[in-house]
């Protein structure tokens, strides 16, 4: 069934179309202002429960779940389908569109802020405002670009990867969660054990090897980017190239550990960013 927004009755929020079934897309709250939350590799779109259970009545989350995570691994699911993040984007879009979603502020974290960015060159008009938490355009270190990994340590990552699925993820994960928080490490680790191996290796290879820097510059919807201090996945270098070449961008810290803040640090990072989420244009 759809769902009736008040304050505007020219809109309905469509959950029973194809994608938004595979993706497994929902709704909380009833608030005029839509705010689309997309989670990162690793996770599903429950990380996103503690951040959006704080969100005032004006907003309605929309959360959904990337391809490939978790339970959603249909028999026909094709890993090559998404050879690249551009796939994800379409997928975006896509959903939007279906669900009948004209305008809202997106929500990214990690990979899903390269996501969000791809979508927003091609479609400016559907988005107002990226809150960017963690992202990266390149996880590889450049010729004066230090992205944090070298191609030995991607090497090392893609083959403990193959070799012992469940051994690295008891390693990869409290590292990547880099706080001393318990139940975010169950929760992330849960997450990728929950994912088929040689699906999360595919992903991973998608992630870690691409590069997006020629599109920052081409982005124009006003961007947030939120980066915590003690990341590991993402060095600061990365937040300040963020900065200097998403021209409407601006950058705030978190003073946390790891790569997962909405999962170690959740109320924190909620103060952080609501009263830098834009107000509504109407």
């Amino acid at each position: 069934m759809g769902q009736d927004i008040p304050g505007s009755p020219s809109r309905r929020l469509k959950l029973h179309g194809p994608l938004a079934r595979r993706h497994r897309a929902r709704l909380q709250g009833s608030g005029e202002e839509l705010i689309v939350f997309s989670h990162g590799f690793g996770s599903d779109q429950s990380a996103w429960r503690a951040l959006i259970d704080q969100l005032p009545a004006r907003f309605t989350a929309i959360s959904y779940d990337l391809p490939g995570a978790g339970p959603l691994l249909p028999d026909h699911f094709d890993p090559g389908a998404y050879a690249a993040l551009n796939d994800y984007a379409d997928d975006l879009l896509a959903l939007l569109d279906e669900i009948g979603v004209d305008r809202c502020i997106y929500v990214g974290h990690s990979v899903s802020g390269m996501i969000g960015v791809i979508a927003g060159v091609a479609a400016p008009a559907r988005f107002r405002q990226f809150v960017l938490i963690n992202g990266s355009p390149r996880y590889l270190n450049d010729e004066g670009y230090h992205g944090g990994f070298d191609r030995d340590d991607l090497n090392g990552l893609f083959g403990a990867m193959a070799t012992n699925y469940e051994a690295w993820v008891a390693g990869f994960a409290p590292m990547v969660v880099g706080a001393d928080v318990p139940r975010a490490v169950d929760t992330f680790s849960a997450g990728l054990l929950a994912m088929r191996p040689d699906v999360t290796l595919h992903v991973a290879r998608t992630i870690f090897e691409s590069d997006y820097r020629d599109l920052l510059p081409q982005l124009t919807v006003p961007t947030l980017l939120v980066h915590s201090r003690g990341d590991v996945a993402v060095p600061r270098a990365v937040a300040d190239y963020l900065r200097s070449h998403i021209r409407h961008s601006d950058l705030v810290w978190i003073e946390a550990d790891g790569h997962l803040p909405h999962l170690t640090v959740p109320r924190q990072l909620y103060e952080t960013i609501r009263d830098r989420i834009a107000p509504s244009e109407t």
